[in-house]
């Protein structure tokens, strides 16, 4: 009977909330930091940013060429994932999401630099609806991560230059999901109907002939979902780099920045019905007594094991009810990134600049939960086995006059993902970016920088759990605005 199947992922999957957390670069990692380098296909390690190096490259903060840089901004960012698969095609509805930047830098004399800057290092809007084939794995997720970082940075001669920068990080996390499946009642409604109208009718409760009605209220509807919020304590971090001039034109650079880890505590959750009629069922399944089933079984009216299946239902919706009003506690990590740059100027109004950049997703191995209830705590931990990935970006700007800079690039990233652990909560692909940008300057201390970038993935077809199969493509528009100070 179907409806005997409904729980059989319900309350641990909930505990898959922080998995969910994705976004344009691979994982939930985002790399727009500033409209500038969006233009030049995100590159900026070997480059001299001024205070907008505090994030690309803290050693790059040294170059200022005045005693004060502020770079402020956002990146909007549109993006879409097509699923085709269990007999269904959809397509996400995401809201536009807004990442910010905000830098300001200070030289004090030749040799030094401080500053401060704001990102969001990490961050996604997702939202697949309320009642899609998957809906029990995910309806929409909203994360947001912010990181504040105080940085130095020093130059030996014009040769050597290095820093440093603290990275202080925080953010929040909503998620919606479902907890039983569409019609996953529907097998129920019909042999109530059927006791009801049968001859050993007077052993149930009253109530058992509504139950189909209430049933065909919310037909193919989630009948119960969860909604789970919560906020991360502060995490620290560093952000280290160095850059070499190896000659007037070819710059070499390196950066490191550590692995972060948010979490989550005192979290709250919160059971979200279909409508009152859904509500109904699941209490009246729940305080359902089965024996008088037993008489019915004997008799051939129902076949062997309903009560048996319909005690164990039980069992799993009183355990779901127990997340509703309840806290819990996780964890995730932003991980490390690895970049190695060069930067190659051929005449004083070109820069070519290539990167690589490896992403330590390996640390982000299982995904600890637990919910924590009036009964007790519910420990889960769920196998994510992310992998290493790679980026490899190039980008190129040309100064057509002091008023006038454009810019191009392109980058290709791949996936963290492995295709038998993959669901709609992580679509990951090979993913290819193509960027334009150009920087106006109509006064003397004042740039107007703009981008835009597209990028799409590669068609995917991945499995999770050896139930859930489907080919995923995601695509996104990225438009960028930036105001750059130099005083």
């Amino acid at each position: 009977m179907k409806f005997g199947k409904l729980a059989s992922k319900m309350v641990m999957t909930a505990a898959a909330v922080l998995s969910v957390l994705t976004a344009n670069a691979e994982g939930y990692q985002i790399n727009s930091q500033s409209a500038r380098q969006t233009g030049m296909g995100h590159t900026g390690t070997a480059l001299k940013l001024g205070a907008e190096s505090m994030l690309f490259n803290p050693a790059g903060m040294s170059f200022m060429n005045s005693k004060f840089d502020i770079s402020l901004g956002t990146i909007g960012i549109k993006s879409k994932v097509k699923f085709n698969g269990m007999g269904s095609k959809t397509e996400t509805d995401n809201p536009m999401s807004t990442p910010i930047f905000g830098y300001i830098g200070y030289k004090p004399c030749n040799n030094l630099a401080v500053g401060v800057s704001v990102t969001n290092p990490a961050g996604n809007s997702i939202v697949w609806g309320d009642n899609w084939v998957g809906a029990t794995m995910l309806q929409e997720v909203s994360l947001k991560a912010f990181s504040i970082q105080p940085t130095v940075s020093y130059k030996i001669g014009d040769i050597v230059s290095i820093g440093a920068g603290l990275m202080i990080d925080f953010g929040s996390f909503s998620q919606e999901k479902g907890l039983v499946a569409a019609n996953a009642f529907n097998g129920l409604g019909t042999l109530a109907g059927s006791l009801a109208s049968s001859p050993l009718a007077s052993m149930l409760p009253a109530n058992i002939g509504q139950l189909p009605g209430a049933i065909k209220t919310f037909e193919n509807q989630i009948p119960v979902g969860i909604d789970l919020a919560g906020d991360s304590k502060v995490s620290y971090g560093v952000n280290l780099g160095i850059m070499v001039n190896v000659s007037p034109k070819v710059t070499l650079a390196a950066t490191y920045r550590s692995k972060v880890k948010l979490s989550v505590e005192g979290g709250e959750a919160e059971l979200d019905y279909a409508n009152d009629a859904a509500k109904s069922v699941i209490n009246t399944i729940k305080g359902f007594d089965t024996t008088p089933l037993k008489g019915f079984e004997a008799a051939g009216y129902i076949p062997q094991g309903t009560t048996a299946t319909l005690d164990a239902t039980k069992t799993q919706l009183a355990t779901m009810g127990m997340l509703d009003g309840a806290t819990f506690d996780a964890s995730m990590p932003i991980p490390s990134i690895f970049s190695v740059g060069i930067a190659y100027k051929p005449t004083e109004a070109w820069t070519l600049t290539g990167e690589a950049q490896i992403t330590g997703w390996s640390a982000y191995d299982k995904l600890e939960m637990v919910f924590k209830t009036a009964a007790g705590e519910i420990t889960q931990s769920f196998v994510k086995d992310y992998e290493n990935t790679v980026a490899i970006r190039i980008g190129g700007e040309y100064v057509i006059s002091d008023f006038a800079t454009v810019r191009a690039g392109a980058y290709m990233d791949t996936p963290p993902v492995q295709k038998d652990n993959y669901n709609p909560e992580t679509p990951s692909a090979i993913t290819f970016c193509g960027t334009v940008g150009a920087s106006l300057s109509p006064f003397k201390n004042m740039t107007v920088d703009l981008a835009f970038a597209y990028l799409q993935g590669q068609k995917t077809t991945g499995t999770f759990e050896n139930t859930f199969t489907g080919e995923y493509q995601k695509s996104a528009i990225m438009p960028a605005i930036g105001l750059r100070f130099q005083f």
